[in-house]
């Protein structure tokens, strides 16, 4: 069962990510288009939560698709589901030089595991469970015990156990979108949560502090709206393009890197350059705006090349 409106939104996420992570290599201004900074909050800060959101919201789903294979079936899915996780982000780390380290990919394939445990629970469980790690954050925070978040990618693996409010969350909006529910609670919920942390810790990603992981929750939750605001003004082209991209979201990631990061990072390596290769901000804006589109190109050659290879494959056997 697929929700067009969560591929949507997905596919808004990854659309997002891929000009992020293309604008980061070409340059470094301005200021407000970067992201991963310490001691700053930047939009772009918030495009990975919003594809870990995502990945919570159709796991429900995939879960209740699943649910008449029992347990073991359910269990042999997830494990398929998180070996091909793993086998990409081992692919992704061993080109950019740090194998089995964290990255994206890898952040997602770890919060997948507590996740699908979770999702068996009722709401206000998971919800509780969320509010425990926000608590667990202030406690270690108040012993000076929290890990070095800046000594990997992403906080490396000690990050990932408080990233998983963001995809918890979207296994609450999931689970309500499933059962015909409104997510306007959720929305008025974190709305009031993201207020009182922000009294508390600033909103920054470096440290994956509490108010930025409500605020990703919330801005999740805006951006979900507004893509199904888009479906229901009937703009089919438009919403269709962000709805093919969150089918295959794993497909335009790895494409990525394969065809666009990668071969970037080679380059500068080869000619002695350091990233950014400051291109200039209007230059970076326009080819990594063009590179969305490539992507999107060769994803839909790829789909229409390979049935005919498979099928010519199947004529010779």
């Amino acid at each position: 069962m697929r929700v067009r409106s969560i591929d949507i939104f997905r596919g808004i996420a990854i659309v997002l990510m891929v000009f992020f992570s293309i604008y980061g290599v070409l340059s470094s201004t301005p200021d407000f288009l970067q992201h991963n900074r310490p001691d700053s909050v930047h939009f772009g800060d918030f495009v990975l939560p919003m594809f870990l959101f995502a990945s919570g919201m159709s796991l429900v789903f995939f879960a209740k698709k699943r649910a008449k294979e029992g347990m073991p079936g359910y269990a042999l899915d997830c494990a398929n589901r998180l070996t091909q996780l793993l086998l990409v982000s081992v692919f992704i780390t061993l080109f950019r030089g740090y194998f089995l380290g964290m990255d994206e990919v890898m952040l997602n394939a770890l919060l997948f595991i507590p996740s699908a445990l979770l999702i068996v629970l009722p709401e206000a469980a998971i919800a509780g469970f969320s509010l425990l790690i926000f608590a667990s954050y202030f406690a270690l925070s108040s012993f000076n015990a929290l890990p070095d978040f800046s000594a990997a990618y992403l906080g490396g693996y000690p990050a990932a156990l408080f990233y998983l409010p963001v995809m918890l969350g979207g296994v609450i909006a999931g689970r309500r979108i499933f059962e015909g529910k409104s997510i306007n609670s959720l929305l008025f919920v974190s709305i009031a949560l993201s207020i009182a942390l922000l009294l508390i810790s600033p909103p920054y990603k470096d440290v994956v502090s509490p108010s930025f992981i409500s605020l990703s929750i919330l801005l999740s939750l805006v951006v979900f709206m507004a893509g199904g605001a888009l479906l229901g003004k009937g703009s089919s082209q438009i919403s269709g393009f962000f709805e093919y991209l969150g089918r295959r979201p794993i497909r335009y990631w790895v494409l990525m890197f394969i065809a666009l990061l990668i071969p970037l990072e080679a380059y500068s390596f080869l000619n002695g350059l350091e990233l950014p290769l400051e291109t200039g901000a209007l230059p970076a804006f326009m080819i990594s705006a063009i590179c969305i589109f490539a992507l999107y190109l060769l994803s839909l050659a790829i789909d229409a090349i390979v049935p005919r290879i498979s099928r010519l494959a199947a004529r010779r056997q």
